[in-house]
């Protein structure tokens, strides 16, 4: 079936091609439901889900290239919640990179894999492939692509605030526009407030004001949600700051 044929099928029934795809990727056996799965499970720090899902894409699926970039990341996330600092193979990394580095156009699933796998590489590739990301998005992307976008340099400027480089942090920091975020996205302004104020930290720890803004993030943070400030809190044990720094107690 042509598109042009889908669409004149479509038309009668006022439902548009997007509706259509989101309908479709809503089926067990799409990328998009894959995702879901792999982010529920991880919010959930559901580590046998995750393994058990690893276990059962290896039975059902054969090895293609978008089935073994689900294995990595879905593999990313075990280490994660693992507590792992764990890099990818140069096999692994020499694939992925040559995937996304590829010549063309990047959706949605490029976005996502690299916002995953930028932890597990190391940090000449995240810039290259960085680079061609920046490129693709000029080039062509979609409003859905925006929120991807934001998520893929998070995940960067935290990747690199990890090894040590606020610097470099910052830089990618920086990029991050956070009115291409649905205001709705409250979990993800969250996260980027935070990573502001620990890299400002970071690089000026004597700045009182900042500390004392960290300090209400975080006690705000406690108030509304346990879970997360205990995750925010080992993240901050993480880069070798002690917490009672900042909340005094």
């Amino acid at each position: 079936m042509t598109l042009n044929t889908m669409m004149k099928i479509l038309k009668p029934t006022f439902m548009s091609a997007e509706e259509f795809c989101q309908l479709i990727d809503e089926q067990s056996e799409s990328p998009t439901f894959i995702f879901k799965k792999i982010a529920r499970y991880y919010d959930e720090m559901n580590v046998a889900g995750l393994k058990q899902l690893v276990t059962v894409y290896k039975r059902d699926k054969l090895l293609t290239t978008p089935n073994r970039l689900v294995l990595l990341t879905i593999q990313s996330c075990i280490d994660e919640l693992s507590e792992k600092k764990h890099l990818l193979s140069q096999d692994d990394c020499d694939f992925v990179q040559g995937y996304l580095l590829h010549p063309g156009r990047w959706f949605s699933f490029e976005y996502i894999v690299f916002a995953n796998l930028s932890f597990s590489m190391p940090a000449k590739i995240n810039l290259r492939v960085s680079k061609k990301m920046v490129r693709a998005y000029e080039q062509f992307h979609l409003p859905s692509y925006d929120s991807l976008l934001v998520n893929v340099l998070y995940n960067l400027s935290t990747s690199f605030l990890d090894q040590e480089d606020p610097k470099l942090s910052a830089r990618f920091l920086n990029f991050l526009d956070l009115d291409k975020l649905n205001h709705n996205n409250l979990y993800m302004r969250h996260h980027i407030t935070f990573l502001k104020l620990v890299i400002r930290f970071q690089t000026n720890p004597l700045d009182k004001a900042n500390v004392e803004k960290l300090k209400v993030f975080l006690e705000a943070t406690r108030l509304i949600d346990e879970t997360l400030f205990k995750k925010n809190i080992d993240w901050i044990e993480s880069l070798k700051i002690n917490p009672v720094i900042i909340l005094g107690k």
